[in-house]
């Protein structure tokens, strides 16, 4: 047999805990049921416009008399319409009567039960009156061609006054769900890490653990197994969201850049959870007592408040300076970032500059996350601060 590389030992004991992480708190039923709780939720949430829209059923009318083939053209032409062409007015009439269609309209007359609404009568009379143009045009002697040419007109083209696309409903709602997310994603297995590592202080085990297994190990495995766990949590509900969305319909109709801007709130995410999730392993290692946990973890607690805060901000004004600066500058822009993204256009450079930071930053955190937690696992006693853990021997 071969011997063991010392690279794979040690890649061995940082999934030998990353297991542990995921057995105990990815399987746990809470883990499964919340999981259950908010994926359902998230599919809600983007089924919610087709919801509130009423649905895409077309509304049945009824038509007869000469204009008939031809309304049928324009109805067809606008869509959301089933036509059923009758060969008398009578028939049209006891097909309202019946039920079997919302209203008809025969020989210029609009046969309705009840109360029809106005947006069904503007659209048969918008549809009358071209037809009955386009039967005097051709009582007048004009061929088919000449009516069509002549009925024909170049629709309007929307201009677009405003400076951003952030005045969409849908936009700014996409936005808010992915804030809302990210925020959340993070904030949990960011206070497990922590809340795990106290753990295993106030009760010895981490002593026995390292005896076998080095401190990065320790530390790599829980921060590892905790974010995988986190990230299939993510990716559920990402997939989820999108494909209610393309499955209603909703999804063409989404602001430009929205699906990608979810997507990419996957590799945000991973930047982030690295930055945040070393940092409060190493800060967790400061103290010894569950009840002291809080407050080593306020800062980073308020840091991620703080990037959400912001970036609700941005969905009001997305197109000031502030928020062009805020979803840049680390660690906010791991939040914000994907959050513009969804409600405007976003230029390449600024992007990239702000991975580049957030890299940067994680970069630093994972350092400094590290050299905490290896001169800080073993005190115990009263909560140690920073700048004395950063002065202990390794």
């Amino acid at each position: 047999m071969s011997a063991r590389s010392p690279e794979s030992s040690r890649m061995r004991g940082l999934l030998l805990v990353a297991g542990r992480e995921i057995r105990v708190r990815g399987l746990s039923k809470s883990n499964l049921i919340s999981l259950a709780i908010t994926v359902v939720i998230a599919g809600v949430l983007a089924a919610l416009p087709t919801i509130l829209d009423g649905g895409d059923s077309d509304t049945e009318v009824g038509l007869a008399g000469a204009a008939a083939s031809t309304m049928e053209g324009q109805l067809e032409a606008i869509g959301g319409y089933e036509v059923t062409v009758f060969d008398s007015a009578a028939d049209a009439e006891q097909a309202v009567e019946d039920g079997d269609v919302e209203a008809a309209v025969a020989d210029g007359d609009l046969y309705v039960d009840g109360r029809v609404g106005t947006e069904l009568q503007t659209v048969l009379e918008s549809a009358w009156q071209a037809a009955a143009v386009h039967g005097n045009l051709s009582d007048a002697g004009l061929s088919d061609t000449e009516i069509q040419q002549a009925l024909t007109t170049r629709p309007l083209e929307t201009v677009n006054l405003s400076d951003s696309e952030s005045d969409s409903v849908i936009g700014y709602f996409t936005g808010l769900i992915i804030s809302i997310l990210m925020f959340m994603m993070l904030m949990m297995p960011v206070q497990y890490i922590a809340m795990g590592v106290v753990e295993e202080k106030s009760s010895r085990i981490v002593e026995i653990l390292l005896t076998s297994l080095k401190p990065w190990q320790l530390l790599g495995g829980k921060v590892v197994g905790l974010g995988a766990v986190a990230l299939v949590n993510l990716v559920a509900i990402v997939a989820v969201g999108l494909g209610v969305a393309a499955a209603t319909g909703l999804l063409p109709d989404l602001p430009e850049g929205t699906t990608s801007a979810a997507l990419s709130s996957i590799g945000w995410w991973l930047i982030a959870f690295a930055l945040f999730g070393t940092l409060a392993g190493g800060v967790g290692s400061l103290v010894s007592r569950q009840e002291d946990a809080g407050s080593v973890l306020t800062p980073l607690v308020m840091s991620l408040t703080l990037s959400y805060v912001g970036s609700i901000f941005l969905l009001n004004a997305p197109g000031t300076t502030f928020a062009q600066v805020l979803s840049i500058v680390p660690p906010f822009s791991a939040i914000a970032m994907p959050t513009r993204m969804a409600i405007e256009p976003v230029p390449f450079w600024e992007i990239a500059v702000a991975i580049a930071l957030l890299l940067a930053a994680a970069a630093g955190a994972l350092a400094l996350g590290a050299k905490l937690y290896s001169r800080s696992v073993l005190y115990t006693g009263s909560r140690l601060k920073l700048t004395e853990a950063l002065r202990r021997a390794a």
